[in-house]
């Protein structure tokens, strides 16, 4: 009886909260793309001097020879746990291995190059298992992973300046999972059921970016925009009907007939983009790297997710962006050991553009530090990095429907380890 009076509450309460479920994007920036750019906390962007330049400033391939590929893998490990006096849960452990491959061609000492990058754009996996979370009637699971295709061309405009751009194609899946409360009628009663909804679309997007790269010897700079693009597309919908008291004549029957797979249509944007770097070389054997990253995030509409059937009656799901714009900073630093041995570390600084926390993305703004190695043969290397993103504790109320007085507080770290091979034909 006081699960179903609770459950009750929280049909009420589900009426009358606007769908909301504020998302953030904190978690998509942390990919950086090659092992050598992971190690340097992502600051890469004004020396972008091997094929992960497609991803970092495509005009720098302009200043690459001949032949080039990279290829790789990340591996990340994430843990995000909510604490309140509910209790203390972590979200289930996602480990993530995003993918990315390089191609660059610049015939003889030609003035243009061409390349071709298919990378982990964007690879998000919040997963709150538990079957008590507290948060699940605001967000249970939210996936955003999405693969880019990226051609690209560049053009050297003399010995230090060039410029380079392309288009990207985003491809993947987008799932977003939740429980409600609803009321089931069976006969005379009126019966509260708690219900999993989710939903399951591939989305694809197309958008653009244009870059700038100047580099002497022992200095250079470099700026990639990147455009906003929205990703849509349609999926499979599904419910399921939890914990259905057998003890209730009807019931079983109706909860069948009014809880059936069906079609959702889900959408996401993403935000234009400005990144600049500048970097410099107090000895030869030794680069420094300072890159700055704005995203604008306010302004973006609101994402909806409709649902046929509509079993819950509570009409599309709105996913309201009341976010801000973010700046990331990051330093790398890059020295040769010896003829074959490179070290380098980084670190930065990488906000959350979300305003008001929920599940889906717990995450806080992170620091985030960086090391790696790379060996390299006359033609070959081989590049190791780790980097390691602390987010800051995010203090929530709001969090859980049943107990709406309730306060606490979300914790998250991510590791990401990283591995590539580089060859020069």
């Amino acid at each position: 009886m006081r699960r179903n009076r609770l459950l009750l509450s929280a049909v009420v309460v589900s009426l009358a909260l606007p769908r909301l479920a504020g998302a953030s994007a904190t978690g998509f920036g942390l990919f950086q793309h090659g092992a050598r750019a992971v190690g340097q906390a992502g600051a890469f962007t004004a020396r972008a001097s091997d094929p992960s330049a497609i991803f970092y400033n495509p005009a720098a391939i302009a200043k690459l020879q001949r032949f080039q590929l990279a290829a790789g893998l990340d591996f990340d490990n994430p843990t995000d746990r909510y604490t309140s006096a509910s209790g203390g849960f972590e979200a289930r452990h996602v480990i993530q291995f995003p993918p990315h491959v390089y191609a660059t061609w610049r015939p003889g000492n030609g003035a243009v190059a061409l390349g071709v990058g298919v990378d982990a754009a964007f690879w998000y996996d919040e997963n709150w298992d538990p079957a008590l979370f507290p948060g699940r009637f605001l967000t249970r699971r939210f996936q955003l992973q999405v693969l880019e295709a990226h051609p690209v061309i560049a053009f050297n405009l003399s010995d230090a300046l060039s410029i380079g751009g392309g288009l990207r194609y985003l491809y993947g899946s987008e799932k977003q999972g939740d429980d409600k409360v609803v009321g089931v009628r069976a006969g005379s009663a009126l019966i509260p059921v708690e219900v999993l909804r989710d939903a399951d679309a591939n989305v694809d997007g197309l958008g653009w970016d244009f870059a700038v790269h100047y580099a002497r010897p022992a200095w250079g700079w470099g700026a990639v925009y990147r455009s906003s693009l929205r990703l849509t597309g349609n999926g499979d919908l599904g419910y399921e009907p939890r914990d259905v008291s057998a003890g209730v004549p009807g019931l079983a029957d109706a909860v069948a007939s009014r809880f059936v797979s069906g079609r959702a249509h889900e959408s996401f944007d993403l935000p234009d983009q400005l990144t600049g770097g500048v970097w410099i070389a107090p000895y030869p054997e030794l680069r420094l790297e300072i890159d700055g990253d704005y995203q604008r995030w306010s302004g973006l509409p609101d994402d909806v997710v409709t649902f046929s059937p509509d079993a819950l009656s509570f009409g599309p799901e709105v996913k309201l962006r009341d976010w801000k714009d973010t700046l990331s900073l990051r330093l790398g630093i890059e020295g040769d050991l010896t003829s074959a041995i490179t070290l380098f570390g980084g670190i930065g600084f990488e906000p959350s553009p979300v305003r008001n926390t929920e599940p889906g993305f717990p995450r806080g703004d992170a620091t985030v530090y960086a090391a790696g190695i790379s060996y390299n043969f006359p033609q070959l290397s081989f590049d190791l990095a780790y980097s390691l993103h602390q987010g800051q504790t995010r203090n929530v109320s709001g969090q859980e429907i049943i107990n709406p007085g309730v306060t606490g507080h979300y914790t998250s770290r991510e590791s990401v380890w990283a591995a590539s091979a580089r060859w020069r034909f």
